[in-house]
């Protein structure tokens, strides 16, 4: 049988899960459910059916060291495999890019593409479903899983499945894919008793999807392939050239390739799936208490049914509350209808649409070598706390328009200074003149906090010219 090779599409944004899922943090690297963060769970799904060496991981250049020590948090071995895209080009681009990287790499390569956003409660199901999809996709069919519906829910696209293939039980043809439907066609679908939900995951092999492009989006094709042309051989992250991939066109893998074939089969699942595309789903699939609410974090509910409460830095408490969603952040609250997915993402974009830094950022931001969190701004001045994990170092760099004073509050620091190096320990100080070339690392086995200081005309995060950089960012 071919090689099964893992495609874990990591890239999304999650806005209708706004204020905790933001776009420099966004979803797949949440715990939403208590089984650590959806990637890891996507992660530990795919480990159960090909060793993590086989496994693509296609994600954004921005999110690529966060998604990276999360992956290997569950297998060393996932990081073999990243593709770092230099922006989001959807769905289509994405897999394209992984079939070609695939093609060049492994043998015979089957892909599995899925999600890495995605709830699966029953993951057994899934295993025993995908020998079916494997032998389907070997004869050269176009692959997907179809989620077994609950509801007539207008959020899902929906597959209607035609006849069964000859000597592969439990697959059938694809009769038709139903966009996103009113809620009365939503109604007949699931009544029909042959239509199930888009699960957006995705069987067949790197030569037949890379066929299925070269016929249905050759410009997708081409445009990746033409950026892939600018690529680094096999280093981690794969990157892509950046301005080539930009003109790779948008589209979704289901409106470029999958509703234009016609070798397409579908393969029914019930696995307790969800896409967590929302606070009402996040709450469709925790436990609930006998009210039906979800409490997370430090809450405290009187009279309060059929709502989800979400604490993240102190106590919430909720009285007198139905079917409502409550998230507390550090920086936001949200209180909405739990069925208002529209109004939430609508928020959003006045977040974006006004230049608030709530629309992506959280007041706490990780970095490849740690976090930092702002405690206070204003004009001409900003305070930091900065976290620095044992052995990482930040980049030499230089600031154009401020001023640094560091204080040490825990741990040991090793600070580069213009042409002087010297060790801080706590409770000692230094600080860093406008234009000097400088460098923060930690050279213990605990990690390194300090307070920073930034004086200046401007304070922004993009005042940074990157010199030296273990990371291999640019500044």
């Amino acid at each position: 049988m071919a090689t099964l090779v893992p495609v874990l599409l990591a890239g999304g944004v999650g806005s209708r899960l706004w204020p905790t899922s933001r776009e420099i943090y966004p979803k797949q690297l949440l715990n939403l459910t208590g089984d650590g963060s959806l990637l890891q769970q996507a992660a530990r799904r795919a480990l159960a059916l090909a060793p993590a060496a086989h496994a693509i991981t296609v994600t954004t250049e921005g999110q690529y060291f966060l998604v990276l020590d999360q992956l290997r948090d569950v297998a060393p071995e996932f990081a073999h495999h990243v593709v770092a895209e230099p922006m989001g080009r959807n769905t289509a681009a994405a897999v394209a890019l992984a079939a070609l990287y695939a093609r060049d790499r492994f043998a015979d390569a089957t892909l599995w593409v899925a999600p890495a956003d995605h709830v699966v409660r029953r993951p057994e199901a899934l295993a025993e479903a995908m020998s079916a999809a494997r032998a389907a996709a070997e004869t050269g069919a176009l692959v997907t899983f179809g989620i077994t519906p609950t509801t007539a829910d207008t959020g899902f696209g929906y597959i209607r499945r035609g006849a069964a293939l000859d000597g592969n039980a439990g697959a059938f043809q694809v009769a038709s894919f139903v966009e996103k439907p009113p809620a009365d066609e939503a109604a007949r679908l699931v009544a029909a008793g042959d239509c199930y939900w888009n699960s957006g995951m995705f069987v067949f092999t790197a030569a037949a999807v890379i066929a299925a492009f070269e016929a249905h989006a050759p410009d997708i094709l081409a445009a990746v392939g033409a950026a892939m042309d600018g690529a680094g051989g096999d280093e981690t992250p794969y990157r892509v050239a950046a301005e080539a991939y930009g003109a790779v066109p948008s589209l979704p893998i289901d409106k470029a390739v999958m509703e234009r074939s016609t070798d397409v089969a579908v393969i029914p699942l019930d696995m307790g799936w969800s896409d967590v595309g929302s606070w009402n789903r996040l709450w469709e699939v925790c436990d609930k208490d006998a009210d039906g609410n979800v409490a997370q974090g430090d809450v405290m509910l009187e009279g309060t049914r059929d709502t989800l409460v979400r604490a993240q830095h102190r106590l919430v408490a909720c009285a007198g509350l139905r079917d409502l969603v409550v998230v507390e952040t550090a920086d936001a609250l949200l209180v909405a209808d739990r069925h208002d997915d529209g109004g939430i993402k609508a928020i959003v974009e006045r977040l974006k649409a006004d230049e608030r830094v709530e629309a992506t950022a959280h007041l706490v931001e990780r970095r490849p070598w740690g976090s930092f969190a702002v405690l206070l701004e204003g004009e001409r001045f900003k305070i930091k706390e900065i976290t620095v994990n044992p052995g990482a170092s930040l980049s030499l760099q230089m600031h154009h328009h401020r001023s640094e004073h560091w204080v040490v509050i825990e741990g040991t620091a090793r600070i580069t200074c213009g042409d002087e190096a010297r060790l801080l320990s706590e409770n000692e100080s230094t600080y860093i003149p406008v234009g000097t070339k400088h460098r923060l690392q930690n050279p213990g086995v605990v990690s390194l906090r300090i307070v920073e200081v930034q004086c200046g005309a401007y304070v922004g995060e993009d005042d940074i010219v990157r010199f030296e950089d273990v990371y291999g960012r640019e500044g």
